[in-house]
């Protein structure tokens, strides 16, 4: 799908969690639609469990309905559910595990390069290595390449088999910034995950390798935002802000291959609105 956000809601409150540190998520594509809506959730302190509810009254108030014991247990905030299965960094390896919640079988696919301990994760507020996301194109993997400069690497995976289609190798920094996310193919990046009033200025179509003229403001209102993504069937950014389980409402809007640069936002429209200090490079690998 070609689009991007051209507008971010204030955030609307559904739970708290006394723990900074925490992974709650739906299923944007699920397997059981008639199942649907239910929730997931993860405490960093219990790496080996996933937290099932049926609905979102239970969700709320911390009810249950299903627990998943994990063989391998997973390292971060920035899980993903999708078609039915959990994806997840596992704790100490180079690996994302898909993990099938109807059948319990995993797989995995490797992840060179990635760091799996000590501090220098991908986000300063943070415990995550490898950043999972999932858009209307699928499953993505954003993960920092502390030898080269902490550069930032972008994988697109098929969810099925967990083949590597296309992977980004972009001269960015990840430290730069707050927290990073995929929508419609396009990477966005927010400044800032502890200041109350933040923008969204950075945006690279990953298919074209443009940049996008962005300037959206956004918002952590309780400073501690250490979990992001976006829901492509509700059209919504889900975040983990100091304990605060968090959904921002979002428009999008649709940018055809064939829209004039001026309307899409191309190279010279995005520097103005990006002061950083450096160009950015981007190399594409195909799988």
């Amino acid at each position: 799908m070609d689009c991007m956000l051209s507008a971010v809601g204030k955030p609307v409150y559904h739970r708290h969690t006394e723990s900074n540190f925490g992974s709650w998520m739906r299923d944007p594509h699920p397997r059981e639609p008639r199942r649907e809506p239910r929730f997931w959730t993860t405490n960093p302190a219990d790496p080996y469990h996933l937290y099932e509810f049926s609905d979102k009254n239970r969700y709320r108030k911390n009810l249950p309905s299903k627990n998943y014991t994990l063989i391998s247990p997973f390292v971060g905030n920035s899980h993903v559910i999708y078609n039915g299965a959990f994806y997840y960094h596992q704790q100490g390896q180079q690996n994302i595990i898909r993990y099938d919640l109807i059948s319990g079988n995993t797989m995995s696919v490797p992840v060179p390069g990635v760091a799996t301990e000590g501090d220098n994760y991908l986000y300063s507020t943070g415990r995550d290595y490898i950043d999972l996301n999932t858009d209307d194109n699928g499953l993505w993997a954003i993960y920092g390449l502390p030898e080269a400069d902490n550069n930032t690497v972008v994988m697109k995976l098929d969810p099925s088999t967990l083949k590597v289609e296309y992977s980004w190798n972009i001269s960015l920094s990840h430290h730069k910034f707050g927290e990073l996310f995929i929508t419609c193919g396009v990477l966005y990046a927010i400044d800032s995950a502890t200041e109350r009033d933040t923008k969204i200025r950075f945006a690279l179509d990953l298919y074209r390798k443009r940049f996008l003229d962005v300037d959206l403001p956004f918002n952590n209102p309780f400073k501690m935002t250490t979990m992001l993504g976006y829901n492509y069937d509700t059209k919504e950014i889900y975040s983990w802000d100091n304990g605060n389980q968090l959904t921002y409402p979002v428009k999008v809007i649709d940018i055809g291959y064939n829209t004039p640069d001026e309307e899409r936002g191309g190279p010279e429209a995005a520097a103005h609105s990006m002061d950083y200090d450096k160009d950015y490079e981007v190399d594409e690998f195909g799988s």
